[in-house]
């Protein structure tokens, strides 16, 4: 994927097989690029361009924006939604069909059961397998503990139940120690993952970073 500003010279390609990083030092086009980028994963109107094969594609539909990490939140809505519809399309298919009838009809039963003493008639025809799932109050568990590893969980479900994105890290190198950063640039690169890491001051290079600097003076270095 490609990503372009039109206060920013360099076209960031994501395909470049670096990590690619953009440092601003000057807060206010950190703000404005922060608040154009998040406006149009919301579906508004921005400046900012994604484009894939050289086709502009919609912020809201191919890309995720991280600032949030301590505590680093796997179970994102957006994401247990598409979990939850793979679940049920999985339910419907024809090896599990049988056994999805026969539970939706035994939960019917007991629930018919429950409301033998009620004086009214009472009609659950709206139990799906959806609903079921939904009810569980499904949550995603991992063996990941440390920052890194939760990030990669959450970029291969992503991946998985959704879509290839590109995912903003927004300051991540100040919950990252340099060394816990060059495996996870690692991991990102063998896994094809796009991301672009933006960040408000400058860090030491990583080994497999592209880099951007744009100073507060605005003056752009790469």
């Amino acid at each position: 994927m490609k990503f372009a500003h039109p206060e920013i010279e360099t076209l960031i390609d994501t395909d470049n097989g670096r990590y690619n990083t953009l440092v601003i030092e000057n807060q206010d086009l950190f703000v404005r690029l922060l608040t154009d980028i998040s406006k149009q994963i919301n579906g508004q109107d921005g400046v900012s361009v994604l484009s894939e094969n050289d086709r502009p594609v919609a912020f809201a539909k191919r890309a995720v924006i991280l600032d949030t990490f301590v505590p680093f939140e796997l179970n994102r809505k957006p994401l247990l939604n598409k979990i939850l519809a793979a679940l049920e399309r999985k339910a419907n298919e024809a090896e599990h069909y049988e056994a999805t009838a026969s539970i939706l009809a035994a939960v019917e039963n007991y629930l018919d059961d429950l409301g033998l003493d009620i004086p009214c008639e009472l009609d659950y025809s709206d139990i799906t397998i959806a609903s079921l799932l939904k009810a569980t109050g499904l949550k995603l568990m991992t063996d990941g503990e440390s920052l890194p590893e939760r990030l990669l969980d959450y970029m291969e479900l992503i991946t998985e139940y959704d879509a290839e994105r590109l995912f903003f890290l927004v300051n991540i190198r100040s919950y990252i120690s340099d060394e816990d950063m060059e495996a996870l640039t690692a991991s990102i690169q063998s896994h094809g993952y796009h991301v672009i890491g933006i960040e408000a001051c400058e860090r030491p290079c990583l080994q497999r970073e592209a880099r951007i600097l744009i100073d507060s003076d605005l003056c752009e270095i790469d």
